[in-house]
């Protein structure tokens, strides 16, 4: 039983030798750097993709740029509004999100495959019109652990 005497709503603060409950927002904080600069993931067949954070200004900023350039298109009344929406969709993550890959091989038309074929923004694009790889890429790009900042030592003491 404690000394003090707590009133209906309050509750006790916890202490250093309990395990304190609730969340953590450092959880959430994430390296600005990073989340720009972009972190590398790794992808299927040992290829690895270098992705930024969906959250960067770099990709809002673009997104919203693609999405006023195409304001006619992108009226709900408009039936091709999906594919628009894929089209933008696809170019801010392949300029912006999608920065770099390594041992991706590409299909040519003649059925040949290219090895180690270097990241371009308009390879991107296309990649990103394969729903399983634009949905990785989403996922990682929105993944907040992979873009988390390192606290010091001091403030990771409560």
């Amino acid at each position: 039983m404690s000394d003090f005497d707590y009133s209906e709503n309050e509750q006790p603060l916890a202490t250093s030798t309990s395990t304190p409950v609730g969340f953590n927002f450092a959880d959430l904080m994430v390296d600005d750097t990073l989340s720009k600069d972009g972190v590398w993931v790794d992808f299927y067949g040992g290829s690895r993709l270098k992705i930024a954070s969906t959250n960067s200004s770099a990709y809002k900023s673009k997104l919203s740029k693609l999405a006023r350039a195409n304001k006619l298109i992108l009226d709900d009344s408009n039936p091709q509004n999906f594919d628009a929406v894929q089209r933008i969709t696809a170019e801010a993550l392949a300029t912006t999100v999608l920065l770099d890959w390594e041992g991706i091989h590409w299909p040519g038309a003649d059925g040949s495959i290219t090895y180690n074929v270097p990241y371009t923004p308009k390879l991107g694009m296309e990649a990103l019109r394969v729903d399983k790889f634009r949905e990785f890429i989403l996922d990682e790009a929105g993944r907040v652990s992979n873009f988390k900042r390192e606290l010091t030592d001091a403030a990771k003491k409560p």
